[in-house]
């Protein structure tokens, strides 16, 4: 999965968890959950002090389960081919960056949300799974450059992604003899 598909999954998620039609062409569902921060050099001037405004921020994670994976090499008898076939998870961070007078709300509903059916689905479906520890929100307020504070509240949570990735045999190889004297 890319970034960018990744991002969507997360995307269309969040927008779940708050009860919002994802497949709505209307404005106001985009506007209400972002993928990336706002390019204006005012910072928060692109919504108001009394919109509910939600960001997403998808990084790598890091977890020793992330790390573990499992090779097999597997022959086809009817094409007479084989192929090496690698299963990992990737450890990905889901930082949810919510803004507006109904952040803390809106920051536990997410919480709560990814959890349930619709949504635990949508992400099974795409071979993503929710690591079993979820953090509580925490309310952090930001101050902008005119020293008005902004209501602000943040969740984390960390998901694997089961990646299979399949190579055939022209691409796997084998060690050549090597010869090597002992002295």
């Amino acid at each position: 999965m890319t970034q960018k598909q990744l991002e969507d999954l997360f995307w269309r998620a969040t927008v779940l968890c708050l009860g919002l039609d994802p497949d709505s062409t209307d404005e106001a569902v985009h506007k209400r959950v972002r993928i990336s921060w706002p390019t204006s050099e005012t910072g928060n001037s692109n919504w108001g002090r009394d919109e509910n405004v939600v960001f997403l921020r998808i990084s790598p994670g890091y977890d020793s389960y992330g790390s573990v994976h499992d090779i097999e090499h597997v022959y086809d008898p009817e094409t007479d081919t084989q192929k090496e076939v690698v299963r990992y998870h990737r450890s990905h961070r889901i930082v949810w960056v919510c803004y507006g007078p109904d952040s803390d709300d809106d920051a536990d509903t997410i919480r709560i949300g990814i959890v349930r059916d619709a949504v635990h689905s949508l992400l099974k479906a795409h071979n993503v799974a929710i690591q079993p520890h979820l953090r509580d929100p925490a309310r952090v307020p930001e101050q902008d450059e005119t020293g008005e504070w902004w209501e602000r509240c943040d969740l984390e949570a960390d998901f694997y992604q089961l990646v299979t990735r399949e190579y055939s045999e022209d691409f796997i190889t084998t060690a050549p003899d090597i010869n090597i004297q002992h002295g």
